[in-house]
Formats: C-alpha cells, structure tokens, sequence
C-alpha cells in the first residue's frame, strides 16, 4: 500500500529514537530524546522520510502519563500548523541519517515485569517506575509468594 499511496503518520516519538511502542516510555528509561514527528510511511515500522518534528524536554517530575499528555497536545497543535501543507504535498522531506532503535510490545511487557534482585541507583529505580507509570494500566509489577504486585509512581513537585 505505502508504495501506491502516499501514507502519513503521526508518531508520538521523535525518530529515530525509540521508534515502536510507547517511546515515552523507553525516553525516560534510556535517555534518549521525545517528541512528535510526522512522516511519510514506507515498509518499516514508525519509519519513512521526515516532514516535520518537534523535540520535547522531559521533566524530572513527569510519568510515562505526563509526557504523553502533552505529546498529544502537542500533536494537535503540530498537525493544525501544517495539515495544509500535508494536504497538498507541500513540504520538503527530511531523510534521517540514523535507522535508531525500535521497541516492540513484546519489548515493554518484558520491561514491566520488576527483577527484585537487580541492583540499581535510586535514580534508575524512579526513572523506571516514572516510565511505566500510566493511571488506569498496571504495568510495573514484581511477584512476591506467587502474587502478582503492581507498582505505580506518584510524583508531586513543590
């Protein structure tokens, strides 16, 4: 079909970077960059030349949950600014010189299961549990005496 008909996404990633499955999620664990990018598709996943990016900051206090509320928003006001454009083939095309890193479902599900014996700083142990936090999903969980144990992240600045 890509090769037919000129396809457009509107990933909430900013690619190359963790293109695939929840990218706010694998921005927060390995530091890489998020943001939007809109794109024409071709054959690979959440992969094709650029037609307009916008890089967002991660702040230290937001979840999984907070920055992909305002990926969203910010998607709204990025495909308002150039649908137009979109629309009548209007743009020039950005080829990226990386192919980066895709995660796949299966990639964040092996993620959320929390080895209780992993030695790591307090720092990772908060920029994981910020990354699979997302109210109303259980993601994060360990298994204590057979049980299940979910885990969830509650950040308040001052």
């Amino acid at each position: 079909m890509v090769e037919s008909i000129r396809c457009i996404n509107i990933h909430p990633g900013l690619n190359p970077f963790n293109r695939g499955w929840y990218p706010q999620v694998f921005s927060i664990i390995n530091k890489f960059p998020i943001g939007i990018t809109i794109h024409e598709i071709d054959e690979y996943l959440d992969h094709g030349p650029v037609i307009v990016q916008k890089e967002l900051e991660i702040f230290p206090w937001e979840t999984s949950f907070d920055v992909y509320s305002r990926i969203i928003q910010e998607e709204i006001q990025l495909i308002d600014k150039h649908l137009l454009d979109i629309i009548t083939n209007n743009y020039k095309l950005t080829y990226l010189d990386s192919e980066g890193n895709v995660n796949l479902k299966k990639d964040f599900n092996a993620l959320c299961k929390i080895d209780l014996s992993k030695i790591v700083t307090m720092g990772e142990a908060i920029d994981f549990l910020r990354a699979v936090t997302f109210p109303k999903y259980r993601n994060a969980y360990f298994i204590k005496d057979g049980e299940k144990i979910f885990v969830d992240l509650n950040l308040t600045r001052e």
